[in-house]
């Protein structure tokens, strides 16, 4: 009987420590980027699930250690599908996937095992993650059906036809004022800009929604010289068709578009970055 009581205090236990670890690291995804909090819930959870299976296995039995390991996940889970946050879910399933790995480890003793489960783990918080990131705010957005050749645009002096830049491609980074996530991408869009420099086939440009009412081209400007990015700024307003015929909802958005002005990537700066290195290899 007492040791019957014993191993019951000991799984009550491993759950609490589990589900209290788990909302310890949670508050990370405010601090830093979700990869590197997918990361770190991995490798504790990972070292966590080792210590369990040593300790608790041998008496407990594997399935009812890894239980308890896995109850964090069985509760968040659901919230992902019940949501409109399935862009975190790898946040959620690579720390999962690292506790499943060294327990199957663990039982079966097996390196080729690991070492498999481990590059699907490596492969799911790196590539893996950030294509899911991208379909899930950008899968659906149109890509080769929407020419922007006539829509106008406004700098410091003029309205201007997007056709009238001249460029080959055209990559336009879209933000507004209140978009903290727009300004931290700056530096990384004018990065791109001088990566093309001497390269007349490709323009940067940052196109300025004016989502606040009062807002004008100079607004723009004057928070693109705070940051101290040296980005051509333009403007459009909340009516402007580029919104609309691009389906632009959440900011920052990137566009880049060919010679004739036709839409052939709409999505983020990171997969942009990609499609203009295979458009025009440096």
């Amino acid at each position: 009987m007492e040791q019957t009581t014993s191993n019951k205090r000991r799984i009550i236990w491993l759950w609490v420590l589990s589900i209290v670890l788990w909302l310890a690291i949670a508050p990370l995804r405010g601090y830093y980027d979700l990869q590197w909090t997918a990361i770190i819930h991995s490798i504790v959870f990972a070292l966590l699930t080792w210590w369990a299976m040593k300790r608790y296995a041998p008496t407990k039995g594997f399935w009812r250690t890894l239980l308890p390991l896995v109850a964090p996940w069985l509760i968040e889970l659901p919230f992902h599908f019940l949501s409109d946050a399935m862009w975190t879910l790898p946040v959620t399933v690579m720390p999962l996937w690292a506790v499943i790995t060294v327990a199957l480890f663990y039982r079966y003793r097996k390196i080729w095992l690991l070492l498999l489960c481990s590059a699907l783990w490596l492969l799911g918080v790196t590539e893996g993650y950030c294509q899911w990131v991208e379909w899930c705010n950008h899968g659906d957005n149109p890509t080769l059906t929407v020419n922007l050749a006539d829509c106008e645009v406004t700098d410091s002096t003029h309205t201007l036809k997007l056709s009238e830049i001249d460029a080959g491609y055209l990559v336009i980074d879209v933000w507004y004022s209140q978009c903290g996530a727009c300004r931290k991408k700056m530096p990384e869009v004018e990065a791109l800009r001088n990566e093309y420099k001497d390269d007349k086939d490709v323009e940067v440009i940052s196109l300025f929604a004016t989502l606040i009412e009062g807002e004008t081209i100079d607004d723009g400007i004057s928070l693109m010289q705070s940051m101290g990015c040296d980005v051509p700024v333009y403007a459009i307003d909340k009516d402007s068709p580029i919104l609309k015929e691009c389906n632009i909802d959440a900011y920052p958005r990137v566009l880049i578009l060919d010679k004739e002005r036709t839409v052939i990537f709409n999505g983020s700066l990171e997969f942009a970055k990609r499609k203009l290195k295979k458009a025009v290899p440096l």
